[in-house]
């Protein structure tokens, strides 16, 4: 007998696989209902608090003395056109050392065949207008042994449009994950 808890989560859980293909190689392995780790779990406190009533908060609330401690593992990306590119406005330096390569200034429509999948993640996370979390594996950037979790956070312009996408990377040790 399942749990009317386990049931939303059965029927959430679907309609995650329907709206973007997770457990695919290549692409993100799971969706995350909250963080795990320190690094995206606190920044997902930060940005709650800054939320406050509002659907999410606003760009210009996080202050560089406040965000000085993540920085280096965050990446800021512009929403263009409604959700159907992004421009990369900042790419931590950890992360560059990561993946092998500083996006600042791309767009990611000029990005390799291989992380294609990156549109559509920040399109569902455009849809849903809310944080999303989850795991992957860096393959895709020649980087198969090193995991990471993932943070989407949404932000608003000053008239309080969505404009922007604050993610964080973690590294993480390799999940036991069968595709």
């Amino acid at each position: 007998m399942l749990l009317k808890s386990d049931e939303n989560s059965m029927i959430r859980q679907n309609a995650l696989l329907q709206e973007f293909p997770f457990g695919i190689p290549g692409q993100p392995s799971e969706e995350l209902s909250e963080p795990r780790t320190t690094g995206p779990r606190s920044l997902y406190e930060l940005w709650l608090s800054k939320r406050g009533d509002a659907e999410m908060p606003k760009k210009t609330q996080f202050g560089p003395a406040e965000m000085i401690r993540y920085v280096s593992w965050t990446y800021m990306l512009d929403i263009l056109d409604e959700g159907k590119d992004f421009r990369v406005r900042l790419y931590g330096t950890e992360l560059a050392d990561m993946v092998g390569k500083d996006y600042t200034g791309v767009l990611l429509s000029e990005t390799p065949d291989e992380i294609n999948w990156k549109g559509e993640i920040y399109q569902l996370a455009y849809r849903r207008r809310s944080p999303i979390f989850y795991v992957f594996n860096l393959a895709p950037f020649g980087r198969e042994y090193i995991w990471s979790e993932n943070a989407i956070f949404p932000l608003a312009d000053d008239d309080g449009k969505l404009a922007f996408f604050l993610c964080m990377t973690a590294r993480i040790e390799a999940p036991d994950i069968v595709y």
